[in-house]
């Protein structure tokens, strides 16, 4: 069940954090980055739901990390121009660390599925 993935739990929970944080930004970046960050931590979630109904995980999970990279670079963005306070960032860098160990932690769960069984046994 999707629920019990506790990835999906802590994208979930940072998605909530998210949309009311980028309401407060200021209007010209609220269109913007703001909406960028949105899109991009939705697209997370939704590919971690997809990566978790695919037989073959590896592509999706790496799909995963790709949109991964991005919310975290909005992220820094964001405290850049002053739209998240220091506190703020530093809520979102924990949650963000977390995710991404979890993103790693499946990868390297699922990442041999595509390799042939002799690469497999000498890694």
């Amino acid at each position: 069940m999707l629920s019990d993935l506790l990835v999906f739990q802590k994208v979930y929970e940072f998605v909530l954090w998210v949309k009311p944080t980028v309401q407060r930004f200021e209007r010209v970046h609220k269109y913007s980055l703001g909406q960028q960050l949105e899109n991009e931590t939705l697209q997370l979630l939704k590919d971690v739901a997809r990566a978790n109904l695919k037989r073959d995980k590896a592509a999706s999970i790496e799909d995963c990390l790709v949109c991964y990279e991005l919310v975290k670079v909005l992220v820094r963005l964001s405290k850049d121009f002053k739209l998240l306070s220091i506190k703020q960032y530093e809520f979102a860098a924990v949650r963000l660390d977390e995710i991404g160990r979890l993103l790693n932690g499946w990868k390297n769960k699922f990442g041999n599925i595509n390799k042939p069984l002799s690469l497999q046994k000498n890694t």
